[in-house]
């Protein structure tokens, strides 16, 4: 993917700074990082496809009367630096993502406002979210069991059990989606690639493949997914 280099208004070190976010940056990405951005600019079609995915999540927070959004993370790596894509849900930019890391890119490899950058998605694992919802229960094959179509990133054609949450009412039932981690990685277009790549980081980090490699295409991106046990499930 490529982008082109924009000058900052030092919102990024702003937000950076705040502690509820650096702590999350220390604790989810397992990065100091430094105290600003690079922004690039991208295809608004991009944007949307990130949102459209469950990245890391930084959560959002109230603090001194201010709402503070949700930050979309997307591990990736520029000039073979890792660095992280940010996503904030409240950014007023359609095709601006900002750049963090534990350095000074912008100064350590000297680039310039208006230069392209290849950007390179790095594979993660992600936590499908965990959902909470009423169902009736189905009778035709004279079963109790309920059945639901798993949420993202299994939205086509998958059913799945979730688990027993307990009885409301008559014929009502209160269902908890089971938690997922899906092993994931964005692409482009070296499909091949990347998805050598994501085998390679299951089989480096000791994870049990749980599921067949799906492919989902977005507007622009694309992504391979794999759900996963890590020993941390």
């Amino acid at each position: 993917m490529k982008g082109i280099i924009l000058d900052g208004k030092g919102e990024g070190k702003k937000f950076i700074s705040i502690y509820e976010y650096k702590k999350q940056f220390i604790e989810k990405l397992h990065i100091k990082p430094y105290l600003g951005t690079l922004n690039v600019r991208v295809d608004e079609k991009i944007i949307n496809d990130l949102k459209r995915m469950d990245g890391i999540i930084l959560n959002g927070f109230s603090k001194n009367g201010v709402e503070y959004g949700e930050v979309l993370c997307f591990p990736a790596e520029v000039k073979k630096e890792k660095c992280f894509l940010l996503s904030p849900q409240k950014s007023e930019y359609k095709n601006i993502l900002e750049i963090v890391a534990e350095e000074n890119l912008r100064k350590k490899y000297g680039m310039r406002s208006g230069e392209n950058l290849k950007i390179n998605f790095l594979p993660f694992i992600k936590k499908c979210r965990k959902l909470k919802l009423y169902a009736m229960p189905y009778i035709g094959e004279n079963t109790s069991e309920i059945t639901i179509f798993y949420d993202s990133p299994f939205k086509a054609g998958r059913r799945d059990l979730c688990y027993f949450n307990g009885r409301i009412g008559e014929n009502q039932y209160k269902k908890t989606i089971a938690e997922r981690e899906v092993a994931s990685i964005i692409f482009e277009r070296n499909e091949k690639g990347s998805y050598k790549k994501l085998l390679e980081f299951i089989e480096e980090n000791n994870y049990l493949a749980m599921s067949p490699a799906r492919k989902i295409k977005y507007s622009v991106l694309k992504e391979w997914c794999i759900e996963v046990k890590t020993t941390q499930n």
